[in-house]
């Protein structure tokens, strides 16, 4: 009973679940039903607190409007996006979604002042797959609301871990079937707005598939600033894995196959960078910068000095308290540890060696028979 209060997405309403079950032919494994019958559940509530949130702030929404343009995390999963969004929501100009927001999309602005409350008491309260402090305030990524609004989202292949021709689960939005992007676009708007709305600060979004959205980001948010993060790729695919064994477990409706899912791992990988090399040019001078990881764990006053320097933030003087009394409460956090072996060394240099040399990351050699390498 406790993997239900685990769901990935939890904001469906009737008519988006309805509409992803019908795209997939309801192939559901049976062994999965009860959960299913939990997101009908949950589509129901959904469905009617969001004609509630309608009647009771519907023209305030409607009016809302962004206090500046938003600030966007790029990098791929497990590149330490979350760290970065957590340090940089410490700015008290600064805002981000929070899980709860991402989790109940349709009707947060009614709901969270009873709602949250109720969130923290179901939801577990450490992420499984990094013990990562989780609650209803935590920010979170808009992919989940975007994914419930919508039903537009490579997320879906979280439901579904198994071969499957999903066309709005692919990551390249020109791919997309244009109504399901027109549908994607007005979904983010209305999601900023409520946002605007609820918080009024600027907004920090971080979702990895936003790697290859560059030109519909630019178009939907002009004047977005935008920081890239990146990771060791051996560590990067390790930390996944483990994110898709424990993390995403508790959401599949499917049994997953997962010769499917490496491929999703190292594909996904390749295309979402290969996107991004097409498209940072269109982002203006000064509104992209980008860094490693592991220069922001070692040194993290001097990484963020950096990204305001670099993006012309304001307030950092006033930021780095901040972040400095939030990382004094995680200094006990112990990050995982990763095993690279022979066969996990030479798939990530085949796939993704290009990573290695465009960001200064050092290719692992050809290992003995049956020694590996510790990482992290």
């Amino acid at each position: 009973m406790a993997a239900l209060f685990q769901q990935t997405i939890t904001g469906m309403n009737f008519k988006t679940l309805a509409r992803v079950l019908w795209r997939h032919r309801g192939q559901i494994d049976w062994c999965y039903f009860p959960r299913l019958a939990y997101l009908a559940v949950l589509a129901g509530f959904n469905s009617y607190t969001a004609l509630l949130e309608k009647a009771t702030n519907g023209a305030q929404i409607a009016a809302a409007e962004p206090v500046a343009p938003p600030i966007i995390i790029l990098g791929y999963w497990r590149s330490g996006t979350t760290h970065l969004h957590n340090l940089l929501n410490c700015d008290p100009g600064f805002t981000a979604p929070t899980a709860y927001q991402v989790m109940v999309p349709h009707h947060f602005v009614y709901s969270q002042p009873w709602g949250a409350n109720l969130f923290d008491h179901l939801a577990p309260s450490k992420r499984p797959m990094d013990n990562v402090a989780f609650h209803g305030t935590t920010p979170h990524e808009e992919e989940i609301a975007l994914a419930g609004l919508t039903g537009v989202s490579p997320y879906l292949r979280i439901l579904f871990p198994a071969p499957a021709d999903d066309p709005c689960a692919g990551l390249d939005p020109a791919q997309l079937p244009p109504p399901a992007l027109a549908a994607w676009q007005d979904a983010f708007r209305l999601f900023m707005k409520k946002l605007s709305f609820s918080k009024g600060k600027r907004i920090v979004l971080k979702s990895p598939p936003h790697l290859g959205r560059i030109p519909v980001l630019l178009k939907l948010f002009p004047g977005a600033k935008f920081v890239h993060i990146v990771r060791n790729p051996y560590e990067v695919y390790l930390s996944f894995w483990k994110v898709w064994r424990i993390g995403h477990e508790p959401s599949h409706l499917q049994k997953p196959d997962y010769d499917f899912i490496d491929e999703l791992i190292l594909s996904w990988y390749e295309e979402l960078f290969a996107l991004f090399e097409r498209d940072r040019h269109l982002i203006p001078p000064g509104d992209l910068h980008e860094l490693h990881f592991e220069d922001l764990v070692a040194s993290p006053e001097k990484s963020l000095a950096d990204i305001y320097q670099g993006l012309s933030l304001p307030g950092f003087d006033r930021f780095w308290p901040q972040v400095s009394a939030y990382l004094s409460t995680i200094a006990d956090y112990q990050k995982s540890r990763y095993t690279v072996t022979e066969e996990v060394r030479a798939r990530v240099n085949q796939r993704w060696g290009f990573f290695f040399q465009r960001y200064g990351y050092p290719l692992l050699p050809p290992l003995e028979p049956g020694a590996s390498v510790s990482l992290g």
